[in-house]
């Protein structure tokens, strides 16, 4: 065993440097391990060195997190884990001959993905109408309204597209682990749709692309450009955190919610286990709120 240095947590700090950890992942496992050793330190009159870690001292650790902190789950699980990365690193430079066994993590009660509520869904299509741009509604509609993924709406071709005046297909061929599939497109979707290839054939825009880059039309619109005008959206209708993957989870969860099965939901998004198809059934914290509420005598 590598003799001990006389500052252990300076050293892991500079490990965590080195291997191109970030400021914010730093300090997070830096306070993990000093709160550890805070613990430590009052419980048994020492700040201890790796090698004097123990599973039992794990274990009173995460009992005293959970019953004397009231930590919640994620925040309980996030302190172990940030301390087991400082253990490893101490076993991988020679200070500990082997990891001490840590208890299992506590078990988080899963939340349904977050989705937009029906009245930022309005507000957001507001101000899509507002702005009247039809590639953007086209672009934000085949996601809110057909729960595709951003790179598989960067990636449709013009012939991937078939609509009619009562129905609507797109073809997604680059799903997922390459798997091909058809995806239905409702009414206001086809609308919107139909609007940019009508203004697309007005311009003059000539590319195999549906949504091409404005810098070259060889090439097809970028993520980062759609995640950058959906952002200038989020900001106008006062919605937070507005990525296009909460696009696709309000389309499922508007499927769930409008009484669509979980076979048909997962063969539109793609999904190949009914299992990730499973959390958009869970209800949020205001579904609870309100079912509680209403039951109560």
């Amino acid at each position: 065993m590598k003799k001990a240095s006389s500052n252990f947590l300076e050293s892991f700090q500079d490990f965590l440097l080195e291997r191109g950890a970030s400021q914010r992942t730093i300090e997070a496992y830096t306070e993990d391990v000093m709160s550890y050793c805070t613990w430590h330190q009052q419980s048994q009159g020492s700040i201890p060195k790796p090698e004097e870690i123990t599973s039992i001292d794990l274990r009173e650790y995460q009992s005293y997190l959970r019953n004397n902190r009231s930590m919640k789950p994620a925040s309980l699980n996030r302190r172990l884990i940030g301390l087991k990365s400082y253990l490893k690193w101490a076993e991988e430079v020679g200070y500990i001959d082997r990891l001490p066994t840590f208890p299992k993590l506590a078990r988080q009660q899963k939340s349904p993905p977050k989705a937009l509520e029906r009245k930022e869904q309005n507000r957001l299509l507001r101000q899509v109408e507002r702005k009247a741009k039809a590639r953007d509604t086209a672009l934000i509609r085949l996601m809110l309204s057909c729960g595709l993924r951003v790179g598989e709406v960067v990636s449709l071709k013009t012939t991937d597209i078939n609509m009619g005046e009562r129905q609507g297909f797109v073809t997604v061929r680059s799903g997922k682990g390459f798997k091909w599939r058809e995806v239905p497109v409702p009414n206001e979707a086809r609308k919107a749709i139909q609007e940019w290839l009508e203004e697309r054939e007005q311009k003059k825009i000539e590319t195999e692309w549906l949504f091409p880059s404005r810098d070259c039309l060889k090439d097809p619109l970028s993520i980062r450009r759609v995640e950058q005008i959906l952002t200038d959206y989020a900001q106008r209708s006062g919605i937070e955190n507005l990525t296009p993957h909460t696009l696709r989870h309000t389309a499922a969860t508007n499927m769930i919610q409008s009484g669509a099965d979980i076979v048909t939901v997962a063969t539109v998004l793609g999904h190949e286990s009914l299992d990730t198809t499973m959390v958009y059934t869970r209800p949020g914290k205001r579904v609870m709120t309100e079912a509680l509420e209403k039951s109560e005598m």
